[in-house]
């Protein structure tokens, strides 16, 4: 029941943003290269996610609790959040990029590392 309502609406969705789309000017620059590198680089954020669960287990391990999850949630965050920075790096974009996004090893790089790293130690030290 659920899944024939969902297809129904997706259905509707579908259509409703065909005829939004019909009205809009059709932008020459988003070619199949753009969109294949764009999916490409948020499969790659995907798997950075991923990797930054199996570090923070990895890190802290299975059977504790208290602050240390807390710290851990923390790294996470921050981890997703970098993340996030060099997604919009790497990302095929039509719009010029601000000058403090496209310097790499920057004060935001060097921010984030040395939260990470101080967060990461304070786990392991609870």
């Amino acid at each position: 029941m659920w899944a024939l309502l969902a297809a129904i609406l997706g259905g509707i969705g579908w259509f409703l943003y065909r005829r939004w789309r019909k009205t809009m000017p059709l932008d020459q620059r988003l070619t199949l290269p753009y969109w294949r590198n764009s999916l490409f680089v948020t499969g790659f954020y995907l798997l950075f996610i991923l990797l930054g669960a199996g570090v923070t287990r990895i890190m802290v391990g299975f059977g504790r609790g208290g602050w240390t999850n807390l710290w851990m949630v923390a790294f996470f965050l921050v981890w997703v959040g970098y993340g996030a920075v060099w997604l919009l790096r790497f990302l095929p974009t039509t719009k010029p990029r601000p000058e403090w996004l496209n310097r790499s090893k920057g004060w935001l790089d060097v921010a984030a590392l040395l939260v990470l790293a101080g967060l990461a130690t304070g786990a392991r030290l609870l």
